[in-house]
């Protein structure tokens, strides 16, 4: 199997050592390069092409943030990881209308930083299971529960699996379905809810997980 390559940008030298030590117990992972700031990544992405690129959201001079919105401009295929100690919708939407493929909190990362990984190295998106839940409590206003009850039971089943963060290849092996059957039932879905662009439907799944 093709190695995973990755690159790491915190302005924090141990924590980006911390970064590494999980990553390296997976052989499947190989660190091609670190970063202590946005500037500094930006350079090494444009040099080394990782697959993946993890950046800390709060780094001096250039943020995460504006790292990944000029990689994103410069048309660079490398996909973007986000780690951040915050929890704010702002910082979140941020993240999410530049397409970001993760948002993983720093209080979480032993836990989700290797799936993290390999998802959204096969093209899913993922977002901290600590966020999440963080999610769920904001929206519970906004809950649209009579939307609900046009999904089928089907639809429902396969929703509450999204919200737990897996993939389609992860669904149709717990369905016994193919993958493409469940992704006609997330078209489905999205088009039945009016749900547009690549997070929407990972969103409305966490942030209504406790009424599917």
């Amino acid at each position: 199997m093709e190695k995973i390559k990755l690159l790491i940008a915190d302005d924090h030298h141990i924590f980006r050592k911390g970064v590494m030590s999980i990553v390296s117990e997976d052989s499947t992972i190989d660190v091609i390069g670190e970063a202590s700031n946005g500037e500094e990544a930006l350079k090494l992405i444009e040099e080394k092409n990782p697959d993946i690129a993890i950046l800390d959201i709060d780094m001096p001079g250039l943020s995460g943030l504006d790292a990944a919105r000029k990689i994103k401009a410069s048309g660079l295929k490398t996909k973007i990881v986000i780690l951040t100690i915050h929890k704010d919708r702002e910082y979140f939407d941020e993240a999410m209308e530049l397409d970001i493929k993760a948002y993983v909190l720093k209080e979480s990362i032993a836990n989700d930083l290797i799936d993290c990984i390999k998802k959204v190295y096969d093209g899913d998106y993922y977002i901290s299971s600590s966020i999440s839940g963080y999610l769920v409590e904001k929206n519970r206003a906004k809950t649209r529960k009579n939307e609900l009850d046009i999904l089928t039971p089907a639809e429902r089943d396969i929703l509450k699996l999204i919200a737990q963060n897996k993939t389609s290849a992860q669904i149709a092996n717990e369905l016994f379905r193919s993958i493409r059957t469940i992704e006609n039932h997330r078209n489905n879905i999205c088009n039945k809810l009016g749900l547009k662009g690549p997070h929407a439907l990972l969103l409305f799944a966490i942030e209504h997980k406790s009424i599917l």
